[in-house]
């Protein structure tokens, strides 16, 4: 090597395009996640806008001088990784729900009450896109097929941001050339850092199943092709075998398609339930009452809350709400829930609250009932059956929380609201394994901060009794 190339220093001034290249792209990609946001929040979108702004920063700071630029200035960005993510979030579809979350890994003792925030401590996996309502996690990877192989030669993979440089490299035939037939024909290949870290992702997407529901886990390779690397690509098939829906750079095939296929029998994923229904006291009540029925003017009511609950219907109706979750499913309802809604109905349920009431539950009272279109108004013909309470480890837990040992939310709600009643209709509902309808609004929300790893409620708003409290029919604004 020549001493005017040992010595040659790379003018700064050379490196400004490169540094406003960069600039560029986080611009363009901050003002694209801005548009998305507008049209549909993003969950976290702020966490990934944050970390780019980082850069904007950086960089501006860098064209403000650029004789301080260095080479590794351009090298050594995180953006690489940022703009892989933002590739994977524009093939992601329509239903891009979340950005960067951190998903609770299983608790190893499951005898010890812990709270989301503590679990998320304790041990946790960064998902940095969910899709589908949930039903797919995405894990980026920015790393080419160069920087990937020599991590797996190293034995080593980490879950931080994959903040490899996308750019392809002399490949050095020498020194991988004697490593790889090594690994790839040793017993440890299973043992690679990287198949470790995909079986904690599906052990976690299971124990965060949306209505009992797996999500799906795609590792998206979004700088490596298929087949350009025979070593790599037996790391990828090794995936895919283990469970793991591998993504790799593809002009022909989008994110979103690999996954999709997987998707089409699981049904409407904006209105996704498991077949059978667990109906909580308060969904029976919205489904019985005068008012989900017959809206009605907030002074023809006369009690308060009901007034307010009369505003609510008008603009935003109960039951179509509703429909969407029990239309062709088979409604349940355990023995506590149905005793509590039997004494409510006895007590406050007006004619036709009553009658609703007595053709829901019509052969668990041996009643021979024509189903009345006119007093279910936009209903279907409906059937509850009654199931004996069978709550779940996981709930009852919930009722001997430890004690607080922080300011922050360790489950303050399950500890002054969560009641045995509670742990009854929503641990049957995990129990069982079906979603449980419920219009109780702080429910999903303390369940999540108690711990409780998945989604298995959907929440509506809550419509009281309220036919003794209305004008007569007449009166009623329908």
């Amino acid at each position: 090597m020549s001493s005017d190339d040992e010595d040659h220093v790379e003018d700064p001034v050379d490196l400004v395009p490169s540094i406003q290249l960069l600039r560029d792209k986080c611009t363009t990609i901050l003002k694209q996640c801005k548009a998305w946001n507008d049209q549909q929040p993003i969950e976290g979108l702020h966490r990934y806008t944050n970390s780019l702004t980082a850069e904007l920063h950086f960089i501006d700071k860098l064209l403000e001088n650029p004789k301080k630029i260095k080479k590794e200035h351009v090298q050594s960005t995180n953006l690489s990784y940022l703009e892989a993510v933002f590739e994977a979030l524009s093939q992601a579809g329509e239903r891009r729900n979340e950005v960067m979350r951190l998903a609770s890994a299983p608790a190893q003792n499951n005898s010890q009450w812990m709270s989301r925030a503590a679990m998320i401590r304790n041990h946790s996996v960064k998902v940095d896109i969910v899709a589908e309502n949930g039903l797919v996690w995405i894990k980026v990877i920015a790393r080419n097929a160069k920087a990937f192989r020599h991590e797996l030669m190293g034995l080593e993979w980490d879950d931080s941001s994959s903040s490899c440089s996308s750019s392809d490299e002399d490949e050095d035939d020498g020194n991988d050339g004697g490593k790889q037939p090594s690994l790839a024909s040793s017993g440890d290949f299973d043992s690679l850092p990287i198949f470790k870290k995909a079986r904690e992702y599906l052990k976690t997407a299971q124990a965060h199943h949306v209505q009992f529901h797996t999500p799906i886990v795609v590792f998206a390779f979004m700088r490596i092709k298929p087949e350009e690397d025979v070593f790599v690509q037996r790391i990828m098939d090794r995936l895919t075998e283990i469970g793991i829906v591998v993504h790799m750079q593809d002009p022909h095939n989008t994110l979103q398609a690999s996954y999709l296929p997987l998707l089409k029998d699981v049904g409407d994923l904006d209105h996704l339930t498991t077949p059978s229904i667990n109906l909580d006291v308060s969904s029976a009540l919205a489904i019985l009452s005068e008012l989900s029925h017959h809206v009605c003017l907030p002074k023809q009511v006369s009690a308060i809350p009901i007034q307010v609950q009369a505003e609510r219907e008008a603009l935003v109706p109960a039951l179509p709400q509703i429909l969407p979750y029990i239309t062709g499913k088979k409604l349940c309802i355990i023995q506590t829930a149905y005793d509590r809604l039997k004494d409510i109905v006895h007590v406050v349920g007006g004619p036709n609250e009553t009658a609703r009431f007595n053709y829901l539950f019509r052969e668990h009272l041996g009643l021979d009932l024509e189903f009345d279109q006119e007093l279910w108004t936009v209903l279907p013909s409906l059937s509850v059956e009654i199931m004996p309470d069978a709550s779940s480890e996981a709930f009852v837990k919930l009722l001997d929380p430890p004690s607080q040992k922080s300011k922050l939310n360790n489950g303050r709600k399950i500890r002054t609201r969560f009641s045995d009643f509670h742990a009854k209709i929503f641990g049957s509902g995990d129990h069982y394994k079906m979603t449980t309808l419920t219009s109780i609004q702080w429910m999903e929300t303390a369940l999540k901060d108690a711990g409780v790893q998945g989604a298995l409620l959907v929440s509506h708003e809550p419509r009281s009794l309220a036919e003794k409290k209305m004008e007569s029919r007449g009166a009623l604004s329908k």
